[in-house]
């Protein structure tokens, strides 16, 4: 079930969502749903990504956090700028059973 959540934007924010919905043949509301939905999965994956870098789960878990497949997420760190790092001990932690 869907919950109801009401925030004040300023006026050339609604505005423009006004302008982007009717330019996309949606209602606001649609269009805000989608647009937050989207910002919630970026930053989900920017909390990802950030437990990569500072070494709290490897990269095989981090795309199973993610919900991608390990090469997508590699893909995705490779556009944030991140150096990928693989360890001995992370091959070994991904071969386990």
């Amino acid at each position: 079930m869907s919950e109801s959540i009401t925030l004040r934007l300023p006026p050339q924010t609604a505005k423009k969502l006004k302008e982007i919905a009717k330019k996309e043949g949606k209602d606001r509301s649609t269009l805000i749903r989608e647009l937050l939905e989207n910002g919630v999965k970026e930053k989900n994956l920017e909390h990802i990504v950030e437990l990569y870098q500072t070494g709290q789960v490897t990269a095989w878990k981090a795309a199973q956090l993610a919900g991608i497949s390990l090469w997508s997420f590699y893909k995705i760190l490779e556009k944030k700028g991140v150096l990928i790092r693989y360890s001995q001990q992370d091959l070994d932690h991904d071969l386990k059973p």
